[in-house]
């Protein structure tokens, strides 16, 4: 089936809906007409706020500055996530720009820590250091603590999903055709989907449909019937509790990174927004009921009355998200679960190819299309899967029947491209900065990680002496630059608090 795009519905809102049509209605070089439907009493559902460097840049490329919508959506910068309680000592997983790791051609930073102790890397790395120095990353708009500059080099942040939405609608509502309705009935042909027909009767059409409409997957899943591969017999968390509390001290507690915490059955978020901390249990329903699961997390954070709000999460991947007429975004293609903060990437990376290849192809919708899509999405998630799993198999808690479980996988038992994945990575230290063009984690990430559960401890570093040498001038130079840091930029809460007033007053 070949198809000229001249119109597209992007059936749901919530972060991905929203997302996708800011992006769609800016980029694409022959513009289509763009038709967002969404139920809008039935809310998003996601409580997310944890996000990868890939987003403020995405929001850049949509026409939509951190102007637009840092103050309005309570973001703080985030420099990466600290994983406490998997090990004997905590790590740190990076947000920083994956050259500062790369000491020369051939050379990289993991090459000079390979044999010695993980915490010399985590003492070193320069990311880490300013965010546990509660340090802004920005010095001002265009400013950062990296060098870079400009508004699309903003890098994570941390903010909140909900107002992000209603910012970006408000931007792009005049700019796209909304339809506030619930759907109740989807038609379709050999072809695929033909209308989508909602309660009071009126009838919908596209050339193209983008599900957007969550875990259900109402046109991917439910109506094509795409085949979901479930991740849980190796990702075993499928459910979630999340309550906000209040700061006590901002200084400190707004602090530019998450906090990834174990707990019995799973593991703990912590993540500090402009007005409120979000905390949140990831849990496995096989170990641990609800019930439980929200007695601990409110135990563990002190806090016995905020509301609580529980999820279930569906974990895993369809491996074609483009079938027929339709292409699914966001939690419809897949979900991983949210350790990494990867779940609006998936949403980010999605739209952006579909982008990218309608402007190649002049917006032609045929099996060229749908097999590029569907080959970068499967390769980018089953890397992100095969990441998130090594965090829990390389980690040594054993304490509770959660972490026997986990400490019972073998590499053997995963689905044989995770496990090549694997397998690129255990040997050694590589050579490069991404395994592929759509990789989300850079190999010093992937190294960090690993090098922190062990899986390196019996590789010996090959570096001449001269190399050793130069190694030690570039981890010195970035450690002055750190200190350097550290007393020119604020803290991250003054920084923000002064920057947003700002804004204000350039509003009025």
């Amino acid at each position: 089936m070949i198809k000229k795009v001249k119109k597209i519905i992007v059936f749901g809102g919530g972060t991905s809906g929203w997302l996708t049509a800011a992006y769609l209605v800016k980029n694409l070089t022959i513009p289509a007409e763009v038709v967002l439907i969404e139920d809008a009493s039935a809310g998003p559902i996601g409580v997310g706020e944890g996000t990868q460097p890939f987003t403020a840049r995405f929001l850049y490329e949509a026409g939509i500055p951190p102007k637009a919508w840092m103050k309005s959506s309570q973001s703080v910068f985030k420099y990466g996530v600290e994983i406490t309680g998997f090990n004997e000592e905590p790590y740190f997983v990076d947000n920083d720009v994956p050259t500062n790791c790369m000491i020369g051609q051939g050379l990289f930073t993991s090459d000079y820590f390979v044999d010695r102790p993980y915490s010399e890397v985590r003492d070193w790395h320069p990311a880490y250091q300013l965010a546990k120095n509660n340090v802004s990353s920005k010095y001002d708009e265009y400013l950062d603590a990296n060098h870079g500059s400009g508004p699309d080099s903003y890098g994570a942040v941390h903010f909140n999903a909900f107002d992000i939405i209603k910012t970006i609608k408000d931007i792009i509502i005049d700019k796209i055709t909304y339809v506030d309705t619930r759907i109740s009935e989807v038609k379709q042909d050999k072809d695929g989907i033909t209308k989508l027909v909602a309660q009071d009767g009126q009838e919908y059409t596209a050339d193209l449909y983008l599900d957007c409409t969550g875990f259900s997957s109402l046109l991917l899943e439910k109506t094509l019937g795409s085949p979901f591969t479930n991740y849980a017999p190796w990702l075993p968390c499928d459910s979630a509790v999340a309550m906000p509390t209040e700061f006590k001290d901002k200084r400190t507690e707004m602090h530019p990174y998450t906090k990834s915490t174990a707990m019995t059955s799973g593991w703990r978020w912590t993540i500090p927004t402009f007005t409120r901390i979000g905390n949140g249990y990831v849990y496995s329903s096989k170990h641990i009921t609800a019930e439980q699961a929200e007695q601990e997390l409110r135990e563990s954070i002190g806090e016995f009355e905020a509301p609580a709000k529980h999820l279930k999460m569906k974990c895993g991947v369809h491996k074609e998200i483009a079938v027929k007429n339709v292409c699914a975004v966001g939690l419809s293609a897949g979900f991983i679960e949210p350790l990494e903060a990867t779940g609006i990437t998936f949403t980010t990376a999605t739209v952006q190819s579909i982008a990218e290849i309608l402007n190649v192809n002049g917006n032609l919708w045929n099996d060229y299309t749908r097999s590029n899509l569907n080959r970068g999405f499967y390769e980018m998630t089953t890397e992100i899967f095969a990441f998130v799993w090594a965090h829990y198999y390389f980690s040594s808690k054993n304490d509770t029947p959660f972490w026997q479980d986990i400490r019972k996988m073998k590499i053997s038992d995963l689905p044989q491209e995770v496990q090549d994945i694997l397998n690129v990575f255990l040997e050694k230290p590589l050579p490069f900065i991404f395994l592929k063009p759509n990789s989300m984690f850079c190999t010093f990430q992937w190294f960090t990680m690993l090098h922190a559960g062990g899986a390196y401890k019996n590789v010996t570093s090959n570096l001449t002496p001269k190399q050793k040498e130069y190694s030690k001038y570039f981890l010195d130079s970035h450690t002055a630059r750190v200190e350097l840091a550290k007393k020119l930029f604020p803290n991250q809460y003054e920084y923000l608090k002064s920057w947003y007033n700002e804004w204000e007053s350039e509003e009025i």
